[in-house]
C-alpha cells in the first residue's frame, strides 16, 4: 500500500545576535602602538644619521685630499687659534701633521712675533666678520729650522656672529732671507743683508699692523656711535611722545576753556545786556548795547574763531565788516559804527568776497556768513 510522504518539518528561525561592538583599545594598547611608532622613527633617523656620517666622512676625505694636493701649507684653526687641520705640505719643514693637530700655532711662532700674530687673530675674531688678512711671521719648525712665512688668513661667521672657521695659507719666505745667495760676499755681508731684509719686513709689518689697529679703532668709534645714535633716537621718540600728550592736554584745556567762558557770556553776560537794552531811554545806546550783544553772542558761537580758521587771510577790520554784514547792517551804518568812509566799506566788503572765493558769483554776502555753522 502506496503511503503518502510525510510533510517536511520547517527550519528553525535563526535565533537573532546581538551587534557586534567596535573595540576600544585600552590605555595600555595605545601606550604600545604610540612605542611601536616611535621605535619605527628612531630607527629611520638613526639610518639617515648613518648616511650623513659617511657623507660627511666621505666629504672630510675628499677636502684633506684637495688640500694634501697644494703644495704650499694650509691650515685651519678654531675660535682659540688651536690647529684643527694640516695638509701634508708641513712635510718639507721635517714636520708630521700629527704634530700640528690640537697643539696652539703661536707656540711654534718666534716670540718676536708671537704677541703681534695672536693680537691680530684676537681682533678679527672680536670684530665677527668675515675677513681676510696677510701677515708675515717667523715660525720654528719641528726639526729646530726657522721658516720665514707669509700668510693668507681667512676667518668665516655665521650670520647670527658664530665662529664657524679661520684658514692660512702659507707662502714660504725663507729662501728670500737667506745669506750666501751671492757666493762673491763673505758671510758678514750675506748676513747683514739678510738683516736689513728682515728689518725692512718687519717695519713694513709694522705699518700694515698700525693701519690695521687704526681701522679698528675708527671701527669701534664708529659703532660706539650709531649706538650714541641710536639712544638719541629713542630719547627724541620718547620726548615726541611726552609733546603729543601735552598738546593734547593743552587742547582739551582750551576746549574747556572755551566752554566755561560760552557759558559764563550766556549766562552771566547776555541777560544783563537784554536788561539795559530794553531799560535805556537813549536809541544811540541802545544800538551800541545791541552791537556788543550781537558781537558777544558771534564769539559765544564761534562764528570768528571758525571764519578766521576755515578762511584764513581776512584781517580784523574785514572780520568787523563781516560781523556787522551777518547782522544786516547796511554799508552806511557800517561806516558810521567803525569811523569809516562808505568807499572803504564797500571797498571791505569786496574783498571779503574775493577771500571768500564769491567773486563773479550771484551770492548774497549776508546769506553766505549767515550759513556758516
Amino acid at each position: 500500500m502506496h503511503r503518502p510522504p510525510k510533510p517536511a518539518t520547517p527550519m528553525p528561525k535563526p535565533k537573532p545576535t546581538a551587534p557586534l561592538m567596535a573595540h576600544v583599545p585600552t590605555r595600555k594598547e595605545r601606550l604600545l602602538v604610540s612605542l611601536y611608532q616611535r621605535i619605527a622613527q628612531l630607527e629611520t633617523e638613526n639610518a639617515q644619521l648613518h648616511h650623513l656620517r659617511q657623507a660627511l666622512a666621505d666629504q672630510t676625505q675628499r677636502h684633506q685630499a684637495l688640500a694634501d694636493a697644494i703644495p704650499q701649507v694650509v691650515y685651519t684653526l678654531d675660535d682659540r687659534g688651536y690647529v684643527l687641520t694640516v695638509n701634508a705640505a708641513v712635510a718639507t719643514w721635517g714636520d708630521t701633521p700629527e704634530q700640528w693637530i690640537g697643539r696652539l700655532l703661536w707656540a711654534r711662532v718666534d716670540e718676536g712675533d708671537r704677541e703681534r700674530v695672536a693680537r691680530v687673530f684676537a681682533q678679527l675674531a672680536e670684530a665677527r666678520q668675515n675677513r681676510s688678512h696677510t701677515q708675515q711671521f717667523r715660525l720654528h719648525t719641528g726639526n729646530g729650522q726657522v721658516r720665514w712665512l707669509e700668510t693668507q688668513t681667512s676667518i668665516r661667521f655665521s650670520e647670527e656672529g658664530r665662529f664657524r672657521w679661520c684658514q692660512g695659507v702659507c707662502r714660504d719666505l725663507t729662501a728670500m732671507m737667506q745669506p750666501g745667495t751671492n757666493e762673491s760676499d763673505p758671510p758678514e755681508v750675506a748676513t747683514e743683508r739678510a738683516n736689513l731684509r728682515l728689518r725692512e719686513l718687519a717695519r713694513i709689518n709694522a705699518q700694515l699692523q698700525h693701519k690695521i689697529d687704526e681701522r679698528f679703532i675708527t671701527e669701534k668709534a664708529l659703532r660706539d656711535r650709531e649706538a650714541e645714535l641710536e639712544m638719541e633716537k629713542t630719547n627724541l621718540q620718547e620726548v615726541n611722545t611726552a609733546l603729543k600728550v601735552l598738546l593734547k592736554r593743552r587742547e582739551e584745556d582750551k576746549r574747556a576753556l572755551e566752554e566755561q567762558v560760552m557759558y559764563n557770556v550766556k549766562k552771566l553776560v547776555l541777560p544783563f545786556l537784554s536788561k539795559a537794552q530794553k531799560e535805556s531811554p537813549d536809541a544811540s545806546q541802545r544800538s551800541y548795547l545791541e552791537i556788543v550783544e550781537a558781537n558777544l553772542r558771534d564769539i559765544t558761537c564761534g562764528f570768528s574763531r571758525r571764519l578766521s580758521l576755515a578762511y584764513y587771510g581776512l584781517t580784523n577790520a574785514e572780520l568787523k565788516v563781516a560781523n556787522f554784514i551777518r547782522q544786516g547792517k547796511k554799508n552806511r551804518e557800517i561806516a558810521k559804527l567803525l569811523n569809516l568812509s562808505v568807499r572803504t566799506v564797500e571797498a571791505y566788503r569786496q574783498a571779503i568776497r574775493n577771500k571768500l572765493r564769491l567773486q563773479n558769483k550771484k551770492v548774497n554776502l549776508r546769506t553766505f556768513l549767515m550759513s556758516i555753522k
